[in-house]
């Protein structure tokens, strides 16, 4: 496998397996190795991400499905996104098959619109693209 194909790099997220399958298979069959990155919690629980290749001027995707601890796995991805920014990464997009909070895309009464706060954060952190699946339940 040629990692450097292209300038593209895809890493995966910790929060459940699953991300780490989807990758390798994406990986495997656009003919790119996964990137190396270090994704750990903290003994307080905080996350910590460690890019270990140089991914300056490169295209980035980075792989993250949904674990039953929702917030964690928004964290993981926020954190894993500006960690690519930081490290002058070209393009970075996002594959999230499902999106988290996107049931809440409609102001009731005096709530918020999370879903829409969830995809500032993104692209705050650094996210130039977003990849994910039907955002609403039929």
């Amino acid at each position: 496998m040629n990692h450097t194909k292209g300038g593209l790099v895809i890493f995966t997220a910790n929060s459940h397996p699953s991300s780490r399958e989807l990758g390798k298979r994406i990986s495997e069959r656009m003919g790119v190795e996964l990137g190396k990155a270090q994704v750990y919690q903290e003994a307080n629980r905080e996350t910590r991400v460690q890019i270990q290749e140089s991914i300056r001027g490169k295209d980035v995707f980075v792989i993250q499905t949904v674990s039953k601890d929702v917030n964690t796995t928004i964290m993981e991805m926020l954190i894993m996104v500006y960690a690519c920014r930081t490290s002058c990464a070209r393009s970075i997009t996002g594959v999230l098959p499902y999106f988290p909070y996107s049931k809440q895309c409609k102001m009731r009464k005096r709530g918020s619109i999370v879903s829409k706060l969830i995809a500032s954060m993104m692209c705050k952190a650094g996210l130039t693209h977003l990849i994910t699946m039907d955002l609403h339940q039929k």
